[in-house]
């Protein structure tokens, strides 16, 4: 019995250990992977004081004579993907959370492999920056926005460029597939909403009705309604089905940035420059909730996946969750050192994933 349990102590620490392990290697890799030896010099010198590995290795760099002062405890951070040539405009996670896409002002969008934090494919042909980016619900296409009035539709296996969406007349600003993937909508600076069939990548609509650029758009799981959010301070819901606008949400006192329904199709959020995230109830209209904390623009908006979340980015340089139930504040993410652009949860619910004007995404 006491052997017994002493291998089932001796299994605990190995898996603490391994834990430990990949904590290091997500969080430093890019770090090594460039100088090996800072390993020793730089990265187990900043690891948290609790860190296994630290305990385990640090007597190995006698030549440091004074220790600087860590925090004590690994963060919620899991890795960084810094090796982005441009702004990032936008970051999303492929349906089967296995990829990153991230969207660059160096016209280009990259891939991610989750599980190794490297670059794994850069997708090439736009001819201006990439506001948004967006997978297929199969995972199979990707679909991008960019200044250039177009959007484009990649093969996420090869990286090729398959479809080239042209019809708007200014910056296409949001991009997003229908549940079923046989239709997408784009938004642009011509203050329109424009509906293209994915197979043969033909228009198949233009909803009109904003006043002024349109920064957002979504579809309601069932691909009836969408809802889009403009610079003129409204989020509008639109019926797919008649092309026409069908409700129009107003409380907002600037330009509204984003928007996302609820997984159960209850609620709409959006994101504003008025500091603010708004609840809204999807069959009434009627403003159910305002999330305040943010001291500076509220960039994006997202909902976990069983609703009891919703995370917000800001210009205030942090990352915002908060209870849909109690409609307070659960927790804040710190650790960029610019303007948060976009937040994402990743399928299970157990990544968030933030982009900021440092460049970095942060995991």
């Amino acid at each position: 019995m006491l052997n017994r349990k002493g291998k089932l102590g001796v299994c605990q620490r190995l898996l603490e250990f391994a834990y430990d392990a990949r904590q290091f290697i997500l969080h430093y890799r890019s770090i090594i992977e460039i100088v090996p030896l800072q390993a020793y010099s730089a990265a187990l010198l900043f690891t948290p004081e609790t860190s296994i590995v630290r305990k385990q290795y640090l007597k190995r760099i006698p030549w440091i004579l004074m220790e600087p002062k860590v925090i004590q405890k690994w963060s919620p951070l899991i890795q960084i993907l810094n090796r982005h040539s441009g702004q990032i405009n936008k970051v999303v996670f492929s349906p089967d959370g296995k990829l990153v896409a991230s969207a660059l002002s160096d016209k280009t969008v990259r891939l991610w492999d989750i599980a190794t934090g490297g670059s794994c494919r850069v997708l090439e042909g736009h001819s201006s920056r990439v506001n948004a980016v967006v997978f297929l619900p199969d995972g199979k296409l990707v679909a991008s926005a960019s200044k250039d009035n177009t959007v484009r539709l990649w093969d996420t296996a090869t990286g090729g460029s398959c479809r080239v969406l042209e019809g708007h007349s200014s910056d296409v600003n949001a991009v997003v597939f229908s549940l079923d993937g046989k239709l997408v909508t784009s938004t642009s600076d011509d203050k329109t909403v424009r509906l293209w069939d994915t197979a043969i990548g033909g228009s198949c609509g233009v909803l009109e009705g904003h006043s002024n650029w349109v920064n957002a758009v979504v579809f309601l799981p069932d691909g009836k309604l969408v809802a889009s959010t403009s610079d003129d301070k409204t989020v509008r819901l639109w019926d797919t089905a008649i092309g026409r606008s069908c409700g129009v949400l107003e409380g907002h006192s600037n330009w509204v940035n984003a928007v996302v329904f609820s997984p159960d199709r209850k609620l709409v959020t959006s994101a504003s420059n008025d500091n603010t995230v708004r609840l809204w109830d999807t069959a009434t209209g009627g403003s159910c909730g305002v999330l305040e904390g943010h001291f500076n623009w509220v960039r994006a908006v997202v909902f976990s996946p069983g609703r009891k979340l919703v995370a917000s980015a800001s210009d205030d340089r942090t990352v915002r969750l908060w209870s849909t139930a109690t409609r307070g504040s659960c927790g804040v993410l710190k650790g960029h050192s610019n303007y948060v652009r976009e937040v994402v949860f990743s399928p299970d619910g157990k990544l968030v994933a933030s982009v900021s004007n440092d460049k970095i995404v942060r995991l």
